[in-house]
């Protein structure tokens, strides 16, 4: 029996779907939804000054503050409640590690459907997931 679920959340139309998913398939686990700021992949800098720093990471945390929100309601659409975390890092090590510490049963995510040259080169934060963590993964969505 699962009890425990997370679900990688990133606002996307995948990532609605494979909440959408948990929540109908586990209905008596615990969901965590999981938003990853990442710092590098998408407008942010590595070594960058630490106020901008700082106006940068604090307008992300809103962004992820009201993409939880959300996943919160859609949920309650759902009838269920859900757990929310925020971590920051690359999204991949930090889903696998978030389900390594917090002992989840499974993971649902979202898949936003790379292929091709895109997908040999970089990969994608589900596949990546999918291959490495010892915990089950069901990619939902996309997969042109």
């Amino acid at each position: 029996m699962t009890t425990k679920v997370l679900v990688p959340y990133d606002g996307s139309e995948q990532a609605e779907e494979a909440l959408r998913h948990a929540l109908r398939t586990h209905d008596d686990a615990e969901v965590v939804v999981l938003h990853i700021i990442d710092p590098v992949g998408k407008g942010g800098k590595k070594g960058a000054k630490a106020t901008w720093w700082n106006m940068w990471y604090e307008d992300r945390e809103k962004q992820a503050e009201a993409t939880l929100e959300e996943a919160r309601e859609i949920a309650e659409e759902e009838g269920h409640e859900i757990t929310t975390e925020i971590r920051t890092g690359k999204p991949s090590k930090k889903i696998i590690e978030y389900a390594e510490e917090e002992v989840v049963d499974a993971i649902i995510m979202g898949r936003q459907g790379e292929t091709g040259l895109s997908r040999v080169l970089l990969g994608s934060s589900a596949d990546k997931v999918a291959r490495h963590s010892d915990v089950p993964v069901t990619l939902v969505g996309e997969t042109n």
